[in-house]
């Protein structure tokens, strides 16, 4: 068969060695060069094919068409294309329409929605990009428009919804928003239009902007004060570990805990999300790092269950981090029963000084997880070239799996990629059980969630086999 003429693209695939493996086994039904080059492009073809529907399913909504959430997040990473804005639009009481009139009537309204929002915003042509979200939700990204001009897109749609009535079947239903928009200049978009839709929510206001001025200001305030927090909390060992379990799907009994920090203040259990960030602005939050290994090994060296301790890339690049865990390995005898988990995301410089991680602790015995895997930065290729265990399902998927084809598709198909490379597989935020019999039919290995239990002071022995509404008090 004559290599040259085989397109580039078709070399680069995967399977292009195997291919040529099995095309030597099959020459003698090969009559000549012609016969090999189609054959070459239909194979090529077909992958072509399957690699576009892995596309359109990873970034696409199946109802409506639009690019998901997904696609924002790898278009918010595009410098070239320059994202400078961003609103998120919520129908509100989405639930209740669902609810009463149906899944059918409400995907109708749903794809309504995205028509209109598709004709308002249809004469900027490329300046505005518009996606679906999960459930209810729609992003709008401003490109090249002034903050008042894309402040004025979120005022028409909302007037114009508020004027519109939806017609289905003898139904007339009304459709209101409520909407959050960032102006912000920093590398935080979603997550400040997200913090501008919830305020709204909460203020009973159809939009709320977020501006850096305002954001500058208040950061600065809550971050001197989350800091002098820390530093107590440092000094007075109230850097605490608190333990979710992780339900076996098939036994239903409890055989892992994922260890997650906590922080006491005035006798109050503080969630990592107000002091993780400010700890690495103050340098402090190797040291946290270290404190939940030392007390999660401390905890669990006695104890029968495997357990996870979630480590950052900033943890991974540390020169002394691998020789912290050898040394607290060798002082506590847990290295079998440690699962490193690894949280893929855009802070990844280098994936030599990642793959070089995960090689050493295997070594040490210790198993490795991905962690949020298919929240929108998570790499395939890359994810074939590391030597792990589990593979742990973003929860921005799993909470919606019940309610929205898209998410439950991008999960079926992780979950059959995972069982190709014979991974377990983790279902995280599994609140109810609707979404717990979802992931578990879906081939789930594992299923961590309120609907079995909330993070808890000290682990135990549990076994929900038996309980129809499993439930964990702490």
């Amino acid at each position: 068969m004559n290599k040259e003429l085989i397109p580039d693209s078709f070399k680069k695939l995967v399977n292009f060695n195997l291919f040529l493996s099995c095309m030597s086994n099959q020459e003698k039904f090969l009559q000549n060069d012609e016969d090999d080059i189609l054959f070459t492009y239909n194979l090529y073809s077909q992958n072509v094919k399957h690699e576009e529907s892995i596309e359109e399913l990873l970034y696409v909504d199946m109802l409506t068409k639009l690019p998901n959430r997904a696609k924002l997040i790898k278009d918010v990473q595009n410098d070239h294309l320059g994202i400078i804005s961003l609103a998120i639009v919520d129908i509100n009481a989405f639930k209740e329409i669902n609810d009463f009139f149906g899944h059918k009537i409400a995907d109708n309204i749903l794809k309504g929605v995205s028509n209109l929002i598709i004709d308002l915003t249809e004469k900027y042509e490329d300046k505005v990009l518009f996606y679906k979200f999960p459930a209810d939700t729609y992003c709008l990204a401003n490109l090249e428009l002034t903050n008042e001009e894309f402040e004025n897109i979120i005022i028409d749609i909302d007037t114009t919804l508020d004027k519109r009535v939806f017609h289905e079947e003898e139904h007339e239903i009304d459709v209101s928003v409520t909407s959050g928009i960032t102006f912000s200049t920093k590398n935080n978009k979603l997550i400040t239009a997200d913090i501008a839709l919830q305020t709204a929510k909460k203020d009973h206001k159809s939009h709320l902007v977020f501006y850096d001025e305002l954001d500058n200001f208040q950061e600065f305030k809550s971050n001197m004060e989350w800091t002098k927090k820390l530093k107590i909390a440092l000094e007075k060992d109230n850097i605490i570990v608190y333990f979710q379990p992780l339900v076996n799907n098939q036994t239903m009994k409890v055989d892992k805990y994922e260890c997650l920090v906590r922080m006491v203040v005035d006798d109050k259990i503080i969630s990592p999300f107000f002091f993780l960030e400010v700890s690495k602005k103050a340098n402090q939050y190797d040291k946290i790092t270290k404190i939940v290994i030392e007390k999660s090994f401390k905890e669990f060296e006695n104890l029968p269950f495997e357990f996870s301790v979630n480590v950052s890339y900033e943890d991974i690049e540390d020169p002394g981090f691998l020789d912290y865990i050898k040394e607290k390995l060798n002082t506590y005898n847990v290295a079998s029963r440690v699962v490193w988990e690894i949280l893929e995301d855009e802070g990844i410089k280098n994936y030599d000084v990642l793959l070089h991680f995960i090689d050493e602790v295997k070594a040490l015995g210790c198993q490795v997880a991905i962690d949020d895997f298919g929240s929108g930065y998570s790499n395939f290729e890359h994810l074939l070239k590391m030597n792990i265990d589990y593979l742990k399902i973003d929860a921005s998927l799993i909470k919606h799996v019940a309610t929205d084809e898209n998410s439950y598709q991008v999960v079926k198909t992780i979950m059959e990629f995972a069982k190709s490379l014979n991974l377990k597989t983790i279902a995280e935020f599994v609140e109810n059980e609707e979404i717990f019999n979802i992931t578990k039919e879906l081939g789930a290995t594992y299923s961590q969630g309120y609907y079995f239990a909330p993070p808890i002071a000290k682990p135990n022995l549990y076994n929900f086999h038996a309980l129809a509404q499993p439930t964990c008090t702490v």
